[in-house]
């Protein structure tokens, strides 16, 4: 209840600064993350409950399942997984605190919400004793509606307490009048016009003296102070991308595939191909394509996947029957080479509107369906009063745009079938096979057609030129001899040039899941780079290449500092922000100094200073068009009394000469509608510093541990 209480004391504006530090937190001190961490075998500590190794990877398997097991990069699962226990267990924690729970009603309300079990239909199910093992299907469904209450219902209890949490926290947050008043001024509708000319165009004339850059962070140094050990890293990152000698053999590659398609009918020439040819062929995937000439895109048949059509599938359409075109990569990152051939061209409407009725059972169950539904009764009563499970309706609405016929347009024979009964009758369009092995007689009625159009049917070949062994060799040793020979960070920048290689910098913490720099963005994968750079002290270089098959690159690196409590103000981020603002600064000042007064109105300001008028109508919130918060700041400031004066502002990037010609009347927020902002609050976000947290998971990253 105690971190509960000291919320009410606290301000709206306080409670969400504080709340900002659940993002940037993923450890208490890096430097206790590194290596293993003592005897402390937990993954994570959330104020006295420690996290075991196996319910980390519980939730870890958890989120691999929610992405559908997509191969998704570990230690972005790890990350994710490090946030949502935290955010679990905090408020967990605190919903102990504080006295919040449910009550069994409140939890069978939520479960028949969800599934409309009511409270007699529950009990049974609860005290039954059902055999997994059973070929009875009442058995297996009793089974699995018992196994689903019994995992939802603790997390029914979960969400019902953070919801009764979040409630109590939101009427902790209460808007003071200053809160209200800024709010309101802010969505007062200004015409403005005005001109400015930005700082950027005088920042060669002005210089800042190291001096001025060490005054300046003394005064800003809170600023920079950071929550964690922080560890600033350069790295040499190459991909592993085919060479001039991979190319000019893909090349050739092609063209054998090319004379090979062209050879024979349809895709024979792929399927026949030379033998000796053979090898070609690891690297050649075939597919088929549908398109329509009015249609924009192409259609991968047999699945729903999609692509844009471009210059090369217009020549095909204009050259016919086996027309081929080969389109080459578009850059050395593209190693695709795609030869294109047009198969068939038929004339079918792109586009039906269609009934389906799918009948699982006997011919003799089937007829007497097709019979049912021959005799002119309507598709949509008899859906409504069918029972029969063995019976499934898929009935076209009308009021929807005409849809596509779910790939069936690119089926040779079911496309005959459909050009055939446009006029509206039932007809057997196909039979399929079902989970059960039961044959589903699938019935289809044409209710609407658009227009006959030419139809495509595209065969392509892709070949993939990967770099070859040699390539990957040489790009290893010239990267394993420059840190044999640069054996220091400093060394690791000052000879790359020369070597042809570019050196990225970026600075990261123990939770960080890689690397990533401002310059190239993320690098996925490099997870190694940051624990090795926490086992090592400023200035080593790594000792040998790291490689990642998977994302294609091999990386080296080298460790140049390491920050404590504040980033310093050497460190590149900050020596630039600090250069940006004294120099705004300065020229600002300047350019008051020489213009302030110089002239009557916009217009002629504007002349002075080479610019053009701008005018903002008056609307809600039009303020934000000048997108300079000290110049807003200015203006709301003075409130009424900016109405009708011309007035130079130095602003953050520029110089502006501003005239507020109206102010409307402003936005009036209740105090009730103030506090609905805070709706969508996450109890975790408020709570984050109510609770010791230390993450243990940097560990994982030694090999000897992940050999274990």
């Amino acid at each position: 209840m105690a971190a509960l209480e000291k919320i009410r004391k606290r301000s709206a504006i306080l409670a969400i600064v504080i709340g900002l530090g659940l993002l940037a937190f993923i450890g208490e001190e890096a430097a206790k993350a590194m290596g293993f961490l003592g005897r402390d075998t937990s993954a994570l500590t959330v104020g006295d409950e420690k996290i075991s190794i196996q319910e980390f990877s519980s939730v870890q398997e958890t989120l691999q399942k929610q992405n559908n097991n997509k191969d998704v990069d570990g230690a972005i699962l790890r990350q994710q997984a490090v946030q949502n226990i935290i955010t679990d267990k905090i408020t967990s924690q605190e919903c102990d605190d504080a006295g919040i729970d449910v009550t069994d009603q409140e939890i069978l309300t939520q479960l028949f919400n969800e599934t409309g079990l009511d409270n007699q239909t529950f009990e049974q199910i609860k005290n039954a004793k059902p055999d997994p093992n059973s070929n009875d299907p009442r058995q297996k469904q009793l089974y699995e509606a018992k196994a689903y209450c019994e995992s939802r219902i603790p997390e029914i209890a979960k969400e019902l307490k953070q919801a009764k949490l979040q409630l109590a926290i939101m009427g902790c947050l209460k808007p003071n009048k200053l809160e209200m008043a800024h709010i309101n001024e802010m969505s007062a509708p200004y015409e403005i016009e005005y001109t400015k000319v930005d700082y950027a165009q005088y920042a060669g004339k002005y210089k800042v003296s190291d001096e001025e850059l060490k005054e300046a962070y003394n005064t800003y140094k809170e600023f920079f102070k950071i929550d964690q050990e922080q560890r600033r890293i350069s790295y040499i990152k190459v991909d592993l991308d085919p060479s001039a000698a991979d190319i000019k053999t893909a090349q050739g590659n092609v063209t054998k595939v090319y004379n090979d398609f062209a050879s024979q009918e349809g895709i024979l020439g792929l399927k026949n191909h030379d033998k000796a040819n053979n090898s070609i062929y690891d690297n050649v995937a075939i597919d088929s394509l549908m398109t329509s000439s009015k249609s924009n895109n192409l259609t991968v048949a047999g699945t729903n996947a999609t692509e844009q059509k471009d210059a090369t599938i217009t020549e095909l359409l204009e050259g016919g029957i086996n027309f081929m075109k080969i389109k080459n990569p578009t850059s050395p990152k593209d190693r695709k080479y795609s030869i294109y051939k047009v198969t068939k061209i038929v004339e079918c409407p792109d586009s039906l509107g269609v009934n389906y009725v799918f009948i699982k059972g006997n011919k003799q169950m089937q007829d007497s369906v097709l019979n049912v539904i021959a005799s002119g009764v309507s598709l949509d009563s008899l859906q409504s009063s069918n029972k029969n499970k063995n019976i499934r309706f898929n009935l076209y609405n009308p009021q929807q745009q005409l849809p596509p016929v779910d790939g069936y347009v690119y089926q040779d024979s079911i496309r005959e079938k459909l050009k055939a009964h446009l006029g509206g009758d039932f007809f057997h369009l196909d039979t399929q096979q079902s989970q059960d092995l039961d044959s589903v007689a699938v019935y289809a009625q044409v209710v609407k057609h658009a227009a006959p159009v030419t139809l495509y049917s595209i065969a392509r070949a892709t070949y993939l030129n990967e770099p070859s062994e040699t390539t990957i060799d040489n790009i290893r040793k010239n990267l394993q001899a420059y840190i044999d020979k640069n054996k220091t960070a400093d060394d690791f920048k000052k000879n790359a040039k020369a070597a042809k290689y570019e050196v990225q910098e970026c600075v990261v913490d123990a939770s960080y899941p890689y690397i990533n720099s401002q310059m190239t963005g993320p690098v996925v994968g490099s997870r190694d780079i940051i624990y090795w750079a926490f086992n090592n002290k400023p200035g080593a270089v790594v000792t040998q290449v790291m490689e990642n098959e998977k994302y294609g690159y091999m990386i080296i690196a080298a460790l140049e500092d390491v920050y404590k409590d504040y980033i310093p103000y050497t460190d590149p981020t900050v020596k630039q922000q600090l250069t940006s603002y004294l120099l705004n600064k300065k020229i600002g000042e300047d350019l008051l100094k020489q213009y302030n007064g110089k002239a009557q109105d916009v217009e002629g300001y504007a002349q002075l200073l080479n610019s053009t008028v701008e005018n903002i109508p008056e609307q809600n919130q039009s303020l934000q068009y000048i997108g300079d918060a000290k110049v807003i700041g200015h203006l709301i400031g003075q409130g009424k009394n900016a109405v009708g004066k011309v007035q130079v502002i130095a602003g953050e990037n520029a110089l502006y000469v501003v005239k507020v010609n109206k102010i409307g009347t402003p936005t009036q927020l209740t105090k009730a509608q103030y506090a609905s902002m805070y709706q969508s609050v996450n109890p975790a976000k408020i709570l984050i510093d109510s609770r010791k947290l230390f993450n243990n998971t940097l560990k994982f990253d030694n090999p000897e541990f992940q050999q274990q």
